[in-house]
């Protein structure tokens, strides 16, 4: 191999093994051989393989001025194999018909490059070709989804080349839009700095569920508002477009008001222990534990009447009447002979106390 230069190729047919049915043991392996410039002399050799059963490395010893011995690592049964050569004019190949076998590189030898030609027998690695593979593995630097990356670190954009997640420290996931951190995610939840808007509802609770929902029928926009000052150190309020609905306040002192800007409409309210109908009707211990209807039924006099009546007569006829108490007169009467009345009619006077009727007292001499 005279410097400055000459090539030789050799390409071998066949490979290690002899099995029916394994097909890449019918394998080709090619061997480039090109001498140096004279400074320094020597030669590069490369092998280009395309089975896994074709020779594995090439390597080369200088045995005199510009000759050298080639040697192949191939496997084992690597029996009757084809050799086809070329070179150039300048240059002189001679093979072996029985090649000397080592079971290790001559130690004084030099190796060559060994290139794998990818085709559907050699399918290349995710790491031949450095990529991803599909059970997972460890990607460095940022990663951008259509478009390139511009949050830098450790982050993912998609479409946009500022928007998307970047860590932001041990634990802390980066919500980014247009380079803007609008939140992060972090083991006590997500925070964000903006609205949230969405035509779903939003969810609390993996059981039983708290939801803040919209049916998008409403005229006016509603507004959920916690706020507060000195005076008023907590107010939960509740608002729309045209002003406040009702809130409840924490007042200074610890102690809590409701307060609504309209009517409150229930079938029952409770205050304590008072308790208002929506009949009317209220209960409290003003009432004796009891209803307000109840006490009055029981309190007050619901109506008055005349008992059965007495006549007696008085014309020449000595007595008092009526003499009893709760007895009123209710007539006279009198004949047209004589100054004095014949008679007079009486009856008891009765109140209606809930269901039972009593007779008044009093009115006697």
């Amino acid at each position: 191999m005279p410097q400055a230069t000459s090539t030789a190729v050799i390409k071998l047919y066949g490979g290690a093994g002899f099995n029916v049915g394994l097909f890449e043991q019918a394998a080709i392996s090619e061997l480039v051989l090109r001498a140096g410039n004279g400074s320094p002399a020597g030669i590069t050799a490369t092998l280009w393989r395309r089975s896994p059963a074709a020779a594995n490395e090439v390597a080369w010893v200088n045995t005199s001025g510009d000759t050298y011995d080639i040697y192949i690592n191939i496997g084992q049964h690597a029996y009757w194999l084809i050799a086809q050569y070329d070179y150039t004019g300048n240059a002189i190949v001679t093979l072996h018909s029985t090649p000397e076998y080592s079971s290790v590189q001559p130690g004084n030898s030099t190796s060559g490059q060994t290139y794998t030609l990818f085709n559907s027998l050699m399918k290349p690695t995710y790491e031949d070709v450095g990529a991803l593979p599909i059970t997972g593995g460890q990607l460095n630097g940022p990663l951008g989804i259509g478009t390139n990356n511009a949050l830098g670190g450790n982050s993912i954009v998609l479409g946009d080349n500022d928007t998307g997640f970047k860590q932001d420290g041990d634990g802390i996931l980066g919500i980014y839009a247009n380079n803007a951190r609008v939140g992060y995610i972090d083991n006590s939840g997500l925070h964000l700095s903006v609205d949230v808007l969405t035509n779903g509802g939003i969810r609390a609770g993996d059981g039983k569920r708290l939801s803040l929902t919209s049916n998008n029928n409403s005229t006016m926009t509603a507004t959920f508002n916690l706020w507060g000052d000195a005076n008023r150190p907590t107010v939960i309020e509740l608002d729309d477009d045209q002003g406040w609905h009702l809130y409840s306040q924490r007042n200074p002192d610890g102690s809590i008001v409701f307060t609504v800007n309209g009517d409150i409409t229930a079938n029952t309210l409770r205050a304590g222990g008072a308790i208002y109908q929506n009949n009317g009707d209220i209960f409290g211990s003003v009432w004796g534990n009891s209803w307000l209807s109840v006490w009055i039924n029981n309190n007050f006099v619901a109506d008055v009447q005349l008992g059965a009546g007495t006549s007696v007569t008085t014309w020449n006829n000595a007595g008092s009447w009526p003499n009893t108490p709760g007895y009123v007169v209710t007539s006279v009467w009198k004949d047209n002979q004589g100054e004095n009345i014949d008679g007079i009619n009486y009856a008891p006077l009765q109140k209606r106390v809930g269901n039972q009727w009593y007779t008044v007292q009093g009115g006697t001499v």
